[in-house]
């Protein structure tokens, strides 16, 4: 029983981290937005008002797809193309990007083997690639993110990877671990104070393996201390034609804690 209720709330504070995440990127970009920093004009600043609206409505979707409880929440499933899922991810992070002085690109191949459809619970997805890009732009100081959508072989890659303080080697083991922060950052090097939390809750990097584990991807991290990281998420190739779940293969468990490698 109190193995129970401490699993719910480790689900409902990794919501609650979300949903944070969500609407903390919404006022800032309606700070920026206040402040002129994109300009005048709506033609300017249209762009900024569509990610404002996009930002906005993840959270909201977020807590509507909770409102029940865990176990009564159904997965939803459908098919969608992650060429454009990722383009509205890269559209919405950009000026949280570039408010930290930070280029956000988006790199795509002219063709794709098998095209880019995606089965899955679209939403979960969406809180997987959003902790990552988020945790790229918290740990980077200066210079580039890179958001990738690519072949490897018959498989779908999509790769996150950051010019930022990166995790030292014995770490990477942990990172995964609710709760569990990195000492890599250093406290006179602190992440970016204005995007969420200057010091992180820990269930981000939780929160992606979770999404990963329940559509039987693989997810992969390599990181040099002071250099980067580039996080890798696989979507393995099936004889459908369509990446992520399908109907031999459902969700493994909605408890968020049973992806965890221990």
């Amino acid at each position: 029983m109190q193995q129970e209720v401490l699993s719910k709330q480790l689900d409902f504070s990794a919501l609650l981290h979300d949903v944070s995440n969500s609407f903390k990127g919404a006022s800032l970009i309606v700070n920026q937005l206040i402040d002129g920093a994109y300009g005048y004009s709506l033609e300017e600043i249209r762009p900024f008002l569509i990610a404002l609206r996009d930002t906005n409505d993840r959270g909201m979707s977020l807590v509507e797809a909770n409102r029940v409880s865990q176990e009564a929440r159904p997965v939803t499933v459908a098919q969608f193309d992650m060429l454009s899922f990722l383009q509205n991810n890269y559209s919405r992070f950009k000026p949280i990007a570039q408010y930290h002085s930070l280029n956000l690109h988006y790199e795509t191949q002219v063709t794709y083997k098998h095209g880019t459809q995606v089965q899955g619970d679209s939403i979960s997805i969406d809180r997987m690639l959003c902790n990552l890009v988020t945790n790229a732009i918290k740990y980077t100081k200066r210079g580039d993110i890179f958001l990738r959508l690519l072949n490897q072989e018959d498989d779908l890659i999509v790769e996150i990877e950051d010019t930022g303080c990166g995790i030292a080697a014995e770490q990477i083991s942990n990172i995964f671990i609710p709760l569990w922060q990195s000492s890599t950052v250093e406290r006179s090097s602190s992440p970016n104070s204005n995007l969420l939390h200057q010091s992180g809750m820990g269930l981000g990097l939780y929160i992606a393996l979770c999404v990963a584990h329940a559509h039987g991807l693989r997810i992969s991290v390599n990181s040099v201390v002071r250099q980067g990281t580039k996080f890798t998420i696989i979507f393995p190739y099936k004889d459908n034609g369509v990446y992520g779940i399908d109907d031999r293969m459902l969700p493994k468990s909605q408890r968020l804690q049973d992806a965890l490698p221990i």
